[in-house]
């Protein structure tokens, strides 16, 4: 009789050689399944508020003036479907005319204020940013499959479709995915320029370069990257013959992409200041400058901008200023209990360790203890030559791994704790590599006599990655692992967004719809929905026009009541949080003097909406 793994997994292994490219496409299929799935359903986020009206002016006007601390490329590709709807936009208000980066009332007035439809908005807002997903997905399993074979591609591909993380930020219109996308698409040009240094790799380099940056202002971080990787080059490798023409040819080259890549970044600007005003973009400069580490800034930019063809350019530098200003000036950050205005440096590890499945970081320790195993084991040369053979040998996993690592260290060092979108971009190359060390040692064990065993170990290791993402559909935002019990306990260490961003206000609804009982609720809505828009009626004037501005709806017959902790105790019967509300308060009530909301952290909620509002019966 056959053993129970010839029975099993080797039908299982012929069928994945044979039928990859269906198994690929099923995944990436369910990947966007689930993802459109969710999304429709979903409230904006807070930053879709700033983002979707920056996407759909900047085409539509090619003016810059809303959201420049955030580059355009995402948003560009989000504002692409608006532009064939019936939207109206507010551009006769104070928030577009005479605001300094008016971008959120821009944001409240497109979206739920003049009349247009808030769910298609969002909708076909947040699809193309979906697509770069999928298509990124069949990128990575081409390229994946080149380097590695089918096994690790199907893998990785697996670790990518089924990641939580990955599909939460993979439908939402902000820069996080594409960093991801465009960072790693950079890294791999940067792999191939050292591999072959050709001119046209170092194009190819170049374009990498730029597309990251135009994705989010952090991909200004490969630079140093692949700086200090091109130096390791230079050291290790024995073509040319003499170090000084290595790094001729190889730093040398990382300069000139590096040149290059900014001078992409400039033309790209381009069109997106074409029509801007140059009164408008010196208020903005001298506006958002404003704190002490990149006021400064200010008056060189304002001198260049008087010159038509840097405006692109100090557009550009703009951005990074206020990146930089932001950083630097922090977050009030939310963390196992305490709230502070100041970092926390083991947020990111522990954020990392509680929102990255356990099956994951079960095959990522094992994969790192037998690569450090099998190094330490070979004595026929020294640690360094080792280790210089083994960088040249494996290039693209050392440049995937230090990136990994370098972006997540200059995360906990900084100042800014706001989720798990902040270190998104290490989780591609963390997949690549767990997958292939995974698939490396199960062929190692599969010549021993732990081949059943350790067949049958992966195999539930994978049901367990998959089953514990698919088991919080649609809550993927607010995932947490099997490590503090799932994404319900999520209140006892985080907030903001690696819970509650926002998306679930349309939940709420649907519940409370569903519970005729609840006859009044006070809401205090943390995100970017306006729960006016899905909880009260429209208004009209007397010769019933649409009252299109904030003022224009009617909740004299609504259930809904706005609240804030600052309000007091609320006496009423239903009372429902967001959860950054709900934490965050501890540090604004200890600002105030008073208790806040500390008598509802004492409660236990008749119902958590998605994981991130929470429904309170009070009597």
């Amino acid at each position: 009789m056959k053993s129970l793994y010839h029975r099993t997994i080797t039908p299982l292994a012929r069928f994945g050689k044979k039928w990859h490219w269906f198994l690929a496409g099923a995944m990436l299929a369910l990947m966007f399944g689930l993802s459109v799935t969710s999304m429709a359903t979903e409230s904006a986020i807070v930053d879709e508020v700033a983002h979707i009206p920056s996407a759909y002016s900047y085409l539509h006007y090619g003016d810059y003036r809303l959201n420049p601390e955030h580059p355009p490329l995402m948003k560009d590709l989000a504002g692409l479907p608006l532009q064939f709807m019936n939207l109206k936009f507010p551009d006769d208000q104070p928030a577009w005319t005479t605001d300094v980066n008016g971008q959120w009332e821009s944001g409240w007035n497109f979206i739920y204020h003049i009349g247009n439809n808030a769910q298609d908005i969002l909708f076909w807002s947040r699809l193309p940013i979906l697509l770069v997903g999928i298509g990124f997905g069949v990128v990575l399993y081409l390229f994946v499959m080149r380097r590695w074979g089918k096994a690790v591609a199907l893998l990785t591909l697996f670790f990518y479709t089924l990641s939580p993380n990955i599909l939460a930020h993979s439908h939402y219109v902000t820069t996080d995915l594409g960093a991801s996308v465009f960072m790693f698409l950079a890294l791999i040009a940067y792999v191939k320029f050292i591999e072959v240094p050709h001119g046209k790799n170092l194009f190819l380099l170049s374009l990498g370069l730029a597309g990251a940056q135009l994705a989010k202002f952090s991909g200004a971080l490969l630079y140093p990257i692949l700086l200090i990787m091109t130096v390791a080059v230079v050291m290790t490798w024995q073509t040319p013959r003499y170090w000084f023409e290595r790094a001729k040819l190889y730093i040398g080259g990382l300069i000139t992409a590096s040149f290059l890549s900014v001078l992409w970044v400039w033309i790209y600007y381009i069109p997106h200041v074409i029509r801007m005003p140059q009164d408008v973009q010196e208020r903005l400069i001298s506006g958002s400058l404003v704190s002490d580490n990149v006021a400064g800034i200010g008056g060189v930019l304002i001198n260049l901008s008087h010159m038509a063809v840097f405006k692109p350019l100090v557009q550009y530098l703009l951005g990074l200023a206020m990146v930089f200003g932001r950083v630097s000036g922090g977050n009030v950050t939310y963390f196992n209990g305490e709230v502070s205005n100041q970092s926390f440096h083991m947020y990111f590890p522990e954020l990392f360790i509680l929102k990255t499945q356990v099956a994951l970081l079960i095959l990522g320790l094992i994969v790192v203890a037998v690569a450090l195993a099998v190094f330490f084991r070979r004595q026929s040369l020294g640690v360094l030559r080792r280790l210089a053979t083994s960088v040249r040998n494996r290039l693209l996993a050392w440049t995937l791994g230090f990136f990994a690592l370098f972006y997540f260290a200059v995360s906990v060092a900084g100042n800014l704790n706001l989720g798990i979108r902040h270190i998104l971009p290490v989780y591609v190359p963390l997949f690549i590599l767990v997958a292939a060390g995974t698939v490396t040692i199960a062929r190692k064990l599969s010549r021993t006599q732990w081949r059943p065993m350790s067949a049958m170990a992966l195999a539930v290791l994978l049901l367990w990655y998959g089953g514990s993402t698919l088991a919080v559909y649609p809550s993927f935002t607010a995932y947490f692992n099997e490590l503090i019990g799932g994404p319900a306990n999520a209140d006892k260490y985080f907030s903001d967004s690696g819970v509650d961003w926002g998306q679930d206000l349309v939940h709420l609804k649907q519940y409370v719809d569903k519970h005729p009982e609840i006859n009044h609720l006070a809401l205090d809505y943390f995100g970017g929905g306006d729960p006016q828009y899905y909880f009260c009626n429209r208004a009209y004037d007397s010769q019933g026009r649409l009252i299109a501005t904030a003022a224009g709806y009617d909740c004299s017959h609504s259930v809904y009541e706005f609240w804030h902790s600052e309000y007091g105790r609320y006496t009423g019967q239903y009372l429902a949080v967001s959860e950054t509300f709900l934490e965050n308060d501890r540090y604004y009530a200890g600002l105030r003097g008073d208790k806040g909301y500390g008598y509802l952290r004492d409660m236990k909620p008749i119902a958590k909406i998605g994981y991130s509002i929470y429904l309170f019966k009070l009597y």
